[in-house]
Parts: structure tokens; C-alpha cells; sequence
């Protein structure tokens, strides 16, 4: 007698997880491909394929889908930086790859889908209003993320925490000029000048 397997039936917990990483996936590719104004909440639930009750469910506001779209990206974010940083050197040797490292990062998702929100939010009081406390958490997420990437040696200088700022401050401005030329070489004077940044706190 041929028997057929029986296939693993899946937990409500794990129905639920899959769920919402549907949808913020769907939520990111919208505000990659579309942009702000094209990510509306029937357009991720379509793409995610899920009925307008399990979105809500998951989501009180598409504010709240936003943000939480931004902190699943920052999860992968974070997680491909400390994946790479294990392969640099340690010292003052590790400073330019860390840089660069950083530097290329600024051109991934999590970068393009936060732009369309810092936008947005100028004239979206709600958005704004969700926008501005999680920005602040996010970027103290980063510079901790920073210190880990630069090491004890910088992290330790009393102007650590000003240093990461302005470096990433600096990368923010100067990624948002490459919005429109995409294709365009990332290489230039920003480069040699964040190198002198740091380490002059080496």
C-alpha cells in the first residue's frame, strides 16, 4: 500500500509570522518601486497576498506599517554589517574597509525606502508625528552599530558618539545627491575626507 506524507501543518504562531513578513516585504518593495504616494495599504495587501482583516490585524494605521516595514529592514541591515565587519582587520587597518562597508550600505533598501518617508513626513503630520521617535531610536541603533564596526579603540575616544554622528550624518546628505543618478560612480572626495575623519580619533 502507497502512503502518502503528510506535510507538517503549520502553527498558528508561525501563520501569523509569515503573515506580517509578508507584508512588510510587500510594504518595502512598494516604497522602493512606487514611492510614498504608491504604497497604499491596498496595494501591499494585494502583493502580500493577505485579506484586509489580517493586515489590520497586524497593522492599526499604515503609519505603524511604515515604521515596522523600517525596523525589519534594519534587522537584515545590521545583520549583513556585522557579518561583513567579521572579516576585517583589526586596528587602524580596519578604518577605510569600515568605511566603504558603511558607505555601500547607504545605497541598499533600507536607505531608499527611509528617504521616501523623511519626504513624506514633511507635509504628513501623522507620519511625522510616528516618524520623528522611531528616527531617533533607529539612529542609535545605527551609531551603536558604528562603534561596533570601528572598534574599542575609537569607540573609547570621548568624541565617539559626535564622530559617528557626523559620518553618518555626512553619508545620509551625500547618498541623497546619488537619488537620481543611481548608476553613477560612489567613489570621490566624500571618501577621503570621512577617512580623515575617523582617523584622526585612531
Amino acid at each position: 500500500m502507497i502512503t502518502t506524507p503528510q506535510v507538517a501543518r503549520r502553527t498558528q504562531a508561525e501563520r501569523r509570522a509569515s503573515t506580517r513578513a509578508a507584508l512588510l516585504q510587500a510594504t518595502i518593495d512598494c516604497l522602493i518601486e512606487l514611492g510614498y504616494a504608491g504604497t497604499t495599504t491596498n496595494e501591499v495587501q494585494q502583493r502580500a497576498g493577505v485579506s484586509r482583516g489580517a493586515l489590520t490585524h497586524h497593522f492599526a494605521s499604515k503609519a505603524d506599517l511604515l515604521l515596522a516595514a523600517m525596523d525589519y529592514l534594519y534587522v537584515d541591515f545590521s545583520a549583513s554589517i556585522r557579518n561583513a565587519a567579521a572579516t576585517l582587520p583589526p586596528g587602524e587597518e580596519r578604518i577605510r574597509p569600515a568605511i566603504r562597508l558603511l558607505w555601500n550600505r547607504f545605497n541598499g533598501p533600507l536607505f531608499l525606502a527611509a528617504m521616501e518617508l523623511w519626504v513624506a513626513a514633511r507635509t504628513d503630520p501623522e507620519l511625522r508625528a510616528a516618524l520623528l521617535p522611531h528616527e531617533r531610536r533607529l539612529g542609535g541603533q545605527l551609531r551603536e552599530l558604528a562603534a561596533e564596526l570601528f572598534g574599542d579603540g575609537i569607540a573609547a575616544h570621548p568624541s565617539a558618539e559626535t564622530v559617528y554622528q557626523v559620518l553618518l550624518t555626512s553619508m545620509r546628505g551625500q547618498a541623497m545627491t546619488y537619488a537620481l543618478k543611481p548608476d553613477a560612480s560612489r567613489d570621490g572626495p566624500h571618501l577621503q575626507y570621512w577617512f580623515a575623519l575617523v582617523e584622526a580619533f585612531a
